[in-house]
Parts: C-alpha cells; structure tokens; sequence
C-alpha cells in the first residue's frame, strides 16, 4: 500500500535501510516530505512539520478494501538526523542506548541516517550525544548551511503545495524513476518528460560581508535588473563565513547559465553533488 502513495521505494525499506520520498496528490503537488524506516510493528513514517493530521486523513481514503492501518504516533515518537562520516554506525550505537530504530537514509550527498526513538527515551539520548566525542549537535545555523549547500529545501519555507518536485529541486533526490506507479506519478513522468519548468529551487553563494538579505529579497538578473526570482532561506556558511542562499528562480535563469545578483551583491550558483535515485 506505501508503495503507492510516496515517490520512494518502499520495497527496499528494511532494518538498517530507510527511504526519503514525497507524497503528492493526483495533480503531483507536494503534500509533505516522507523519511520511511522499518519498525517492530510496521513502517515509521516521519512527515514535514504540521501536516500530519490533514495527511493521515488525506491517506486513509485509500485504505479501501487494503489490509493496512495508518496512525499517528508522532507524540510517542521523536527522529534525530545524523550527517557526515560515520552516520550510519553512530545512529546505531544510539538505537541501543535509547531502544530505537536507526536506518541509513540518503538526502544529501553526504553520508547520513536517521533514529526514531520513542519520547520518554529522550534522556537517554541527550546522554548518548553528551559523551560520545566523535558526536556534535549541529546548531541551527550548521543546519542551514548545509542543507543550503545541499539544495535541501524545506516543505513550507522553500517549496510548498503548490510545487512539483521538479520545482522544488527533488527530481533526482526523493523520487524513483524504476518503481511501479504512484500517487501523482503520471504528471512528474510528464514533466520530465517535457523538460521545461517555469522555476525552481536553486542554491546560491553570496559572497561575504556584514548585511545579511531578508528571505523575500529579489534575485535579479544581472543584464537587466529584472527580479527573476527571490531569496526563501539564508544563512551564513560557519566554515567560510560566506552568505549561502536558497532561491526560487524562473527558468531560464535557474539554469546556471545567465548572471544573477541580490541587491549589489553577485550571485554564483553552488555546485551540487547530490545523490541521484535509480
């Protein structure tokens, strides 16, 4: 039945192995971002912030005739990311400490995993983090970073409802193209099949100084001066001191080829490296 109704595939979910999808509806909007693991008693599902009650709701019609139940757990239950070398055994070592499932998950290009734990065992985790040196918890602003870096964008900040994944720069990140078929998939098969976009999520570097842009500043073109886009997230890199930005750009300007800027300030676009599904 999850097979049908994320853009993963849920057949190579297992202990140890998770999945990072969408769910979208018919139209192949985006209706939240999944991380799938394996649990004792079914799949855990873990969904963008505040959608859970309208998304469960959204999903059980299709539990017609289906010997499947959909619950919300999520005020027993907490997820913790792990990223960067040695992910995957690190969420492990805290699965046993606080009872929980670990799996190795891949939404960036770096190495990472996920923990869901259940609440009360929270403790125990924060203790795990505390002595194990090899352990940081990442400030907001590490997070930001590297999720900018990563062109990882967030479901209500940097895309939203009424997104494809094209759009929000998931194509080739939380949808795979060898599964069989899902909620939505005609319409994301048809968009990349025709190739064209009106926009999309792309992340910028712009450069260094003390003025930080408001998300909502307009990214122009640097020939014209048209706003061919704006700024949706911003942070400041901790390793280079520079300003990172991720930005809703229309086509063609999104593609890397034509000069962009915000505000007086050059706009370069980041390389990516990241994983590609089947």
């Amino acid at each position: 039945m999850a097979q049908r109704l994320v853009t993963c595939d849920v057949s190579k979910v297992e202990p140890g192995l998770g999945a990072f999808g969408l769910v979208l509806n018919k139209q192949g909007k985006i209706q939240s971002e999944v991380e799938i693991v394996a649990g004792e008693q079914g799949l855990l599902v873990g969904v963008s912030p505040g959608v859970a009650e309208r998304l469960l709701a959204s999903l059980d019609k299709f539990l017609v005739m289906e010997d499947a139940e959909l619950r919300d757990v999520s005020a027993d239950f907490l997820w913790a990311d792990f990223h960067g070398l040695g992910a995957a055994p690190l969420a492990e070592a805290a699965a046993k400490v606080c009872a929980g499932t670990a799996a190795g998950i891949r939404f960036s290009s770096q190495a990472a995993a996920t923990l869901v734990f259940e609440r009360d065992e929270l403790l125990e985790f924060e203790r795990f983090v505390e002595r194990t040196p090899s352990l940081r918890r990442a400030a907001d602003a590490d997070w930001e970073a590297l999720r900018i870096t990563q062109t990882l964008g967030r479901f209500g900040v940097d895309f939203g409802e009424a997104d494809n994944p094209h759009e929000a720069a998931l194509d080739r990140r939380a949808v795979s193209w060898s599964k069989g078929c899902y909620l939505g998939q005609e319409v994301v098969c048809m968009q990349d099949m025709r190739g064209k976009l009106k926009r999309r999520l792309v992340a910028l570097s712009l450069g260094e100084g003390a003025d930080v842009p408001a998300v909502g500043t307009a990214v122009t073109a640097a020939d014209s001066g048209e706003a061919v886009g704006e700024l949706t997230s911003v942070a400041r890199s901790p390793l280079t001191g520079k300003l990172l930005a991720l930005a809703r750009v229309k086509g063609p300007y999104f593609e890397g080829k034509l000069s962009l800027g915000v505000g007086d300030r050059p706009a370069a676009f980041v390389a990516q490296s990241a994983p590609e599904m089947e």
